[in-house]
């Protein structure tokens, strides 16, 4: 998992930044989503309001040029009557659709009525253009300020129909000019010429608003990808098993993941602000250690208030010795359980070696001595010799059996079980099967209480706990008891589901304990020693721990730790 992670620690460290404060930064991201989304309508309703302020400005500036000076200027040369109502007009009707719609956007939603707010801006523009004495007066030409913001406001086709009708009420403008006024000079060619401009505006205004659009389009898109990715990123930091932090320079924690806050919430201290800690003095030595050597592999490290020992890997975020530092926690446990499976693979195929190799010749030299112990001619000096070969061979066959049992590996896949119902089959069942067993007392403190383990591995591994406890209790007191504790241990808001094995035996001497999982340790003469290293590799194989201790009253008690089921990820 760390090779793999730093192999791209720059986008590691992007997604990580991400997914560190999921809350604030996808509510970040919403928000620019939402802009994003709007940037096009918003640059709409932006033209919008600003051609309404125009379509109210303009007709108030050409009717206070009119009356300040009447004599100096062509508006309402030819009917100025009509000249004033027309610019009246038309700014009241830029009122009321500002007070209408004081932003633009109810005429956004509704084409027909942007048209139509559209075409009544012609017509007030080709009235006092009439009322001014044509295309001479220049009016006509705040025609194209029109057509250039229609084709802004409204996609597709609309905006070159306007352009028509445009061209239209210029030209017959002019036309009704000429059959009305003696005199005018009919400027039917400056007519088309503008109406050649108005379609040339309006058909460029097109391309350019439609390649806006598109750009609005992808930017949401782009926007919604970055989105996806980031929740996905989020989901894949926040759910690794591998614990990642990022530190700064001056051992400040920066930012996070779920299984790193939840692995050193033990030794972590809170900041009032709620901010992130200083990192714990605990992590500070193999951070400054490694800084001093990158090559250094740093020890596993026990945290403290925990049954949790982890291994910690460090990494820089750049090339740069003064550029933050990435640091993966890992579960020394999964670490512990990939290396017995090699382990395992290679004891594997040892002991088929030694089961084809030693096994054979074995079971002949017991097959031969039980037919000379059998024979009449052996003296009892020979016949003890024997019954040493044969007792010795059986040995021999028990730790080859162990050894078996040790290097097999087991596929089954691990079930959620309620601890203190299974018990309650198992401890039976056993009392029912074995004759050494005066009594069990089973005590489980909390019934809801569950785990995740291969439930035939549990079996074997309390198979080999009860039946030494047993052993050992009825050689100390002359009765074979156990009694049995099951719980969910708690420490500052951590929990882990444990079990506990107390015998009324001697207890293990001090000097001893060191080597107790130790294969090949034994007290016993007929042991082979392998019982308790078994149930411990069988015992790392499920995520769990197997640790021996003393009860308060000093009495022998093995305990198996297991993994939260409510904190595994797969």
């Amino acid at each position: 998992m760390y090779d793999k992670l730093t192999e791209d620690l720059p986008l590691f460290r992007f997604i990580l930044q991400c997914s560190s404060r999921p809350h604030e930064s996808e509510q970040k991201h919403k928000l620019n989503m939402a802009e994003t989304s709007k940037h096009y309508t918003d640059q709409i309703s932006n033209v919008a309001v600003v051609y309404n302020i125009y379509r109210i400005v303009l007709p108030l500036v050409l009717l206070v040029t009119y009356i300040t000076g009447p004599s100096t200027t062509q508006f309402g040369a030819v009917d100025s009557t009509l000249f004033i109502q027309a610019c009246t007009g038309y700014a009241i009707f830029g009122v009321v659709i500002a007070f209408m719609s004081p932003q633009g956007n109810r005429f956004l939603e509704n084409q027909q009525i942007l048209t139509s707010t559209l075409i009544a801006d012609l017509f007030a523009i080709s009235l006092m253009t009439y009322a001014s004495g044509g295309i001479g007066s220049g009016l006509s030409l705040l025609m194209i300020i029109t057509i250039a913001s229609s084709s802004i406001m409204i996609r597709g086709r609309i905006s070159t129909f306007l352009a028509a009708v445009a061209t239209l009420a210029i030209i017959y403008s002019e036309l009704y000019l000429s059959l009305s006024v003696q005199n005018h000079p009919g400027q039917f060619v400056q007519a088309g010429i503008l109406g050649i401009l108005l379609f040339a505006t309006s058909l460029y205004i097109q391309t350019v608003t439609e390649r806006t659009y598109r750009a609005a389009q992808l930017a949401d898109k782009q926007a919604s990808d970055i989105i996806d990715l980031e929740k996905l990123n989020n989901e894949i930091i926040q759910r690794m098993r591998t614990g990642v932090a990022v530190l700064s320079p001056d051992n400040q924690i920066v930012s996070m993941n779920s299984a790193a806050h939840s692995t050193l919430e033990p030794i972590l201290q809170e900041n009032e602000d709620g901010s992130l800690p200083q990192l714990p003095e605990l992590l500070q030595e193999p951070l400054n250690l490694w800084k001093i050597n990158s090559r250094r592999q740093p020890p596993p490290i026990n945290i403290p208030q925990s049954n949790k020992q982890v291994q910690i890997n460090f990494a820089f975020l750049k090339p740069d010795k003064e550029s933050d530092v990435l640091m993966f926690i890992e579960d020394n446990r999964q670490i512990v359980q990939r290396v017995r499976q090699m382990k395992l693979a290679s004891l594997g195929r040892l002991t088929a070696s030694i089961a084809h190799e030693v096994r054979n010749p074995l079971g002949a030299i017991s097959h031969a001595s039980q037919l000379l112990r059998e024979s009449e001619s052996p003296s009892s000096e020979d016949k003890r010799m024997l019954d040493i070969i044969v007792q010795h061979c059986q040995r021999i066959n028990m730790i080859i059996e162990d050894v078996l049992d040790a290097s097999k590996q087991d596929d089954s896949a691990a079930t959620r079980i309620n601890l203190h119902e299974w018990l309650e089959r198992f401890v039976a069942s056993y009392q029912a099967t074995h004759e050494l067993c005066d009594d069990i007392t089973l005590e489980v403190l909390d019934n809801d209480t569950e785990i995740n383990v291969i439930t035939s591995q549990l079996e074997q591994v309390l198979n080999n706990l009860f039946d030494n406890g047993l052993r050992y209790s009825h050689k100390q007191t002359g009765r074979a008891t156990l009694h049995i504790i099951a719980g969910f241990e708690r420490k500052d808001q951590l929990s882990q589901p444990y079990l506990h094995v107390i015998d009324d035996g001697p207890g293990i001497a001090e000097d001893a304990e060191a080597d107790l999982f130790e294969p090949f340790n034994t007290t016993e003469a007929k042991g082979t020693g392998l019982g308790l290293y078994i149930s411990k590799e069988l015992c790392e194989a499920n995520q769990s721990q197997l640790l021996y201790g003393r009860t308060s009253e000093g009495k022998s008690c093995f305990s198996i730790y297991f993994s939260d089921p409510d904190q595994l990820v797969d």
